[in-house]
């Protein structure tokens, strides 16, 4: 505020802008750790239960007429 009791609009309106960014990145960091922890819950729960086909093993793609390595 300056000296005559005006309100700096400029200044009000960049802090709000901070605020709303930083309350933003904490609500997608919360998403992002509560979904981590929902996949991790599900997936001891399949340990658990005894299943073996709980984790996605990738393996690469084979192209079409290629040799296979194990034959």
């Amino acid at each position: 505020m300056s000296d005559n009791g005006e309100i700096d609009y400029a200044h009000r309106n960049t802090v709000n802008l901070v605020a709303v960014i930083g309350l933003l990145a904490l609500a997608i960091i919360v998403i992002v750790t509560l979904n981590m922890l929902d996949r991790q819950r599900k997936t001891q729960r399949c340990v658990d239960s005894g299943r073996r086909d709980c984790f996605a093993i990738e393996t690469p793609p084979v192209a079409q007429g290629a040799p296979r390595a194990d034959r």
